[in-house]
């Protein structure tokens, strides 16, 4: 299974992860990661390794209250790492890409031409959440992912989250997704048949 990054940024975003975030969302932030990974396999991408770890870490921050402004919770998370990129000496536009991809990562049809990271975390994230692509994916590296990162209460808690976000901000994105059906394709992931 591809490593994790280890840079002082990525190290530094995971902790903030680990530190504001339950179990299950903190393996669902890598794993997210990880299937950005292989999808960039499967898709012949390049990407950068480094800025894709940081917004997969913290895309999903903008969900824990104590960095939730009101604003749609995507955009949360992306001021958040693009603040951390700031403060690591990244430099427009990489500072500017991991917030974008953070921000794009609920919008509805990204692509390589919105930028790679953000097209790999919108389809990474898709994964995780309901399945999308997964069976592009070598079964074995699966469930190794799986065995590191359960799912744990992940499906029940991001449902949850998600209402949460959707009743409190009726014109947000995370609105949209719940009345798309965001809890059945969350109950209907194959991920779930791994725990």
């Amino acid at each position: 299974m591809e490593p994790l990054p280890d840079s002082a940024i990525a190290r530094e975003a995971e902790g903030l992860l680990r530190d504001s975030s339950s179990p299950s969302l903190v393996n669902h932030c890598l794993r997210s990661y990880l299937w950005a990974v292989g999808l960039a396999g499967v898709d012949g991408l390049a990407f950068d390794s480094e800025l894709l770890f940081v917004a997969a870490a913290l895309h999903d921050l903008g969900l824990e209250p104590a960095f939730d402004s009101g604003a749609p919770f995507e955009v949360d998370g992306g001021r958040v790492a693009a603040a951390m990129a700031t403060e690591h000496g990244w430099v427009d536009p990489a500072a500017q890409t991991v917030e974008r991809a953070i921000v794009l990562h609920v919008a509805p049809n990204v692509t390589p031409d919105d930028g790679v990271e953000a097209y790999l975390l919108n389809e990474s994230t898709g994964t995780d959440v309901s399945g999308h692509r997964l069976d592009e994916l070598d079964q074995s590296w699966i469930s190794a992912v799986m065995t590191q990162f359960p799912r744990l209460q992940f499906t029940a808690e991001f449902g949850d989250l998600f209402v949460d976000q959707a009743a409190r901000k009726p014109t947000g994105r995370a609105a949209a997704l719940v009345a798309a059906g965001l809890r059945e394709r969350l109950a209907g992931c194959p991920l779930n048949t791994f725990g």
